[in-house]
């Protein structure tokens, strides 16, 4: 009975009741759209490191060298060997990926090249098993689309992605030049598309081999580092930087974030802020909505005691009436959240640090930058903006039930 007289009572006053559902459908759906774009944001970052497997990238930083036909991409140095070994040794890694990125030039035309450990399989830039999953030397899985992987007795043997195979006319067989004095034998060809890529390159070769390129002895370039324990990040960046000293350079999912959307990150705090703002606004909005229309329906509360309500029941009304504001305003403002988190996502474009990629401004493929941003929401976003839409509704109905419980029926009688 008290459901049904309060929803004709809420819906006979359609204007405010207009008025009160968008104030609360705008603010829930600010709250879901600044929630679900966030995280879909921070879920396409965590994808570049996922990409390799690797909980943290080790990296050291220079002033970039001077031209040579085979050198050290922009400002990265090189790490010995030995660095790897010792985060390795560590009892909360599972497992370090040494890889050395190079260009190599040819004719004028630089090639980006990845040397990367033929047995590392689960962790780097071609990754192409899950960790737990042991595959034999020779699986054909996920990134390989057409040939093999490396093998540890390959020398001069390249894969190449399929871009570059495009470009350059390439397939399963061809011998290549990378470098001036080089030729390689081409025996795989990765599919490297929908995410970004640390470390990625056009060609990828035994790490070996690219160390005998450089001539620098046993080095890597970039340090891919799966841990056993996510909360260890801290320790082994700290061994990493002690080992590696100035220029150091780590990369985790938090500053890849920060890196990536700095102002996507200033932005999704302000957002938040300003939800919070609207919210509290819309709150007293509604409350005084809601205390509005005890006054205005006075006479009503005072025909509804002499007939024998009680101040609880009446109390309960008002109650009810605020609750389907809540209720129906949180439903729109869930509808419209989703919305705007969609058509961000369709607009917004997210790229890695160009930091982070190897890829000269003059490479025959661009470099595999780009964040896909799949914009997901999951129930517990939609249940939260429901449940503040609802508390919202509550605190605003308590306000108006506690004012007309203590009405005396005789006051209201003579406003009649």
């Amino acid at each position: 009975m008290f459901w049904q007289y309060a929803w004709k009572q809420f819906w006979r006053r359609r204007t405010k009741a207009t008025l009160a559902l968008a104030g609360t459908a705008f603010s829930i759906g600010l709250l879901v759209a600044v929630l679900s774009i966030s995280r879909s944001v921070e879920r396409a970052v965590a994808g570049a490191l996922d990409a390799a497997g690797a909980d943290m990238v080790i990296q050291k930083r220079v002033e970039p060298c001077p031209f040579a036909f085979v050198k050290l991409p922009k400002d990265l140095a090189a790490i010995p060997i030995s660095v790897a070994d010792k985060i390795a040794a560590e009892p909360a890694t599972e497992e370090v990926s040494p890889v050395l990125e190079l260009w190599v030039f040819y004719q004028g035309h630089p090639t980006v090249v990845a040397g990367i450990d033929p047995r590392k399989k689960t962790l780097g830039p071609v990754r192409i098993a899950p960790r737990e999953d042991e595959r034999a030397e020779e699986a054909k899985c996920c990134a390989v689309v057409k040939g093999r992987y490396l093998v540890p007795s390959d020398d001069y043997h390249v894969m190449v992605t399929v871009s570059y195979a495009e470009a350059k006319k390439i397939d399963i067989g061809d011998k290549i030049h990378i470098g001036p004095d080089r030729m390689f034998e081409v025996v795989g060809i990765v599919d490297l598309s929908g995410t970004a890529r640390i470390a990625g390159a056009e060609a990828f070769i035994p790490l070996e081999t690219a160390q005998e390129m450089l001539g620098e002895g046993d080095v890597a370039s970039t340090l891919f580092v799966s841990l056993k324990d996510a909360a260890k990040v801290a320790d082994i960046e700290a061994l990493a930087r002690q080992l590696i000293g100035p220029g150091a350079s780590i990369t985790t999912s938090q500053n890849v974030e920060a890196g990536t959307a700095a102002l996507a990150s200033v932005t999704r705090r302000s957002l938040l802020a300003i939800s919070g703002l609207v919210l509290v606004f819309v709150l007293l909005l509604l409350t005084r909505h809601a205390v509005e229309s005890v006054t205005e329906r006075l006479d009503e509360v005072g025909l509804m005691k002499a007939i024998g309500w009680r101040d609880g029941e009446v109390g309960r009304m008002f109650m009810y009436e605020a609750i389907f504001t809540g209720l129906i305003g949180g439903v729109m403002g869930c509808v419209l959240g989703l919305a705007v988190a969609w058509g961000y996502g369709e607009i917004a474009t997210l790229r890695l640090p160009p930091a982070l990629a190897s890829f000269p401004p003059c490479a025959t493929t661009p470099p595999p930058l780009n964040l896909p941003l799949n914009i997901t929401v999951g129930p517990e976003v939609l249940v939260l903006g429901l449940s503040v839409a609802l508390v919202i509704g509550a605190l605003a109905g308590t306000a108006a039930a506690r004012r007309a419980a203590k009405l005396p029926p005789a006051e209201a009688l003579r406003r009649i």
